[in-house]
């Protein structure tokens, strides 16, 4: 592929929406896993070795998941050094049209590359927690152990703060970046895009909750 087609920011915002509603289809799955949790005994560690069963299929979607992960993140830093670089300082420019609104102003979006890096900071200790944690993988045991302790319960709480920040602007953000902007569609986008982040937050904030509490 040619280089210079992946400096056009045109090309890399629709590889970050693109990445990025990947991303976001990856949570809405991982959430429907989870609440195997509630499941009948046994059916989450079913799931996942029924997962990894896929032998190098499934290693193929965790590859293809990191490199959706490193190109979001590679290329939202990119464009935003490029924003830096051309804008004035405590400038922000506002659409011409007025059904865009504050699209370009709104706290969420001033806060993408706040709640990027805290989601990866998470990620890096969930992943320890759970896909590489040594000894026999029973997931079930390990949710329950982790989510009996008050302090896990509330870690993980906060960290689903960055992410519904995230998703409350990023999906609105993806489809207009990948040209579904429309003045009949594009006001309704950022309101869409907090509806799915509260739902999609308080899915998978009832989890550590309904575990602590023992609610099976």
């Amino acid at each position: 592929m040619n280089i210079a087609i992946l400096s056009s920011s045109v090309v890399q915002k629709a590889l970050i929406a693109l990445s990025g509603l990947f991303l976001f289809a990856f949570l809405l799955f991982h959430l429907a896993g989870n609440l195997l949790l509630f499941d009948t005994p046994g059916r989450y560690n079913q799931l996942a070795q029924e997962l990894e069963a896929w032998g190098w299929l499934f290693h193929g979607l965790e590859l293809t998941l990191l490199v959706a992960f490193i190109t979001h993140v590679w290329l939202t830093i990119a464009i935003r050094r490029q924003q830096k670089k051309f804008l004035p300082k405590h400038t922000h420019v506002r659409h011409k049209n007025a059904w865009a609104g504050n699209w370009a102003v709104n706290v969420t979006s001033r806060l993408m590359t706040i709640s990027g890096s805290l989601i990866l900071g998470f990620l890096i200790i969930h992943l320890q927690q759970f896909r590489f944690h040594p000894g026999e993988r029973n997931l079930e045991a390990l949710v329950a152990q982790l989510f009996h302790n008050p302090a896990w319960v509330a870690v993980y709480e906060l960290a689903l703060l960055p992410i519904g920040l995230h998703v409350a602007h990023g999906f609105g953000s993806s489809l207009q970046s990948l040209g579904f902007g429309h003045e009949q569609i594009t006001p309704w986008l950022p309101r869409l895009s907090q509806i799915l982040s509260v739902i999609l937050i308080l899915g998978y904030a009832l989890i550590p909750l309904a575990i602590y509490w023992q609610i099976r």
